[in-house]
């Protein structure tokens, strides 16, 4: 499993997804580090191995009957890792469609399914909470979250309060960890500097 977390750390970089700098948050707070994971769909090679992550992760949970991405970060990961796996994927949505079916939850699988929802990352979990509870409003048993990267630093009162387990294939303190024992072919020294102050 660490050699994996190192591919991941060096494909991270090696395809900027992770960058270092000043960032603005969708929460409004200020960020050194960003993670665009929307990116890793353009990389290929990057995407294989991300699933495989997620694969990973999904064969150590018990009786899953379908996934659940995420609008709309997670839905790319959900929907192959499902294809790979053999399982049904759905979509649910942070808020329902103004138009059309105006539905929150997207597909079609039986009610009492065991439903695992996937996203990309996750920091404070409140932005899973309204995922969540469509889909259990829809009849479905949500005991499961799973995203490749946990930036929170065991801030998930939220999810917690509604007894949903995170899985995580790294943290963002092992990816700082792995990043500061890379080269400079993956990491500058100002970055890796920023990085040890930080920490």
């Amino acid at each position: 499993m660490e050699i994996k977390k190192r591919k991941l750390t060096k494909l991270l970089l090696k395809n900027k997804i992770l960058k270092y700098g000043q960032f603005t948050l969708k929460s409004g707070k200020k960020s050194w580090f960003y993670v665009d994971l929307r990116l890793i769909s353009s990389y290929p090679e990057t995407f294989e191995f991300v699933i495989d992550c997620y694969i990973d992760i999904i064969k150590s949970i018990p009786d899953v009957d379908a996934l659940a991405g995420v609008a709309v970060a997670g839905v790319p990961f959900s929907a192959v890792t499902g294809y790979k796996l053999g399982i049904p994927s759905i979509i649910v949505r942070p808020q329902a469609k103004e138009h059309g079916l105006k539905k929150i939850v997207e597909g079609n699988i039986p009610s009492a399914s065991k439903v695992v929802l996937i996203d990309d990352l996750i920091s404070t979990g409140s932005s899973k909470i309204p995922g969540i509870l469509a889909l259990r409003d829809n009849d479905f048993v949500v005991n499961d979250l799973i995203v490749l990267i946990d930036r929170s630093q065991s801030n998930l009162e939220e999810l917690e309060n509604l007894n949903v387990k995170l899985h995580s294939f790294i943290t963002i303190n092992d990816i700082f960890k792995q990043c500061l024992e890379l080269d400079q072919e993956y990491i500058s020294e100002h970055d890796k500097n920023l990085i040890e102050k930080k920490l």
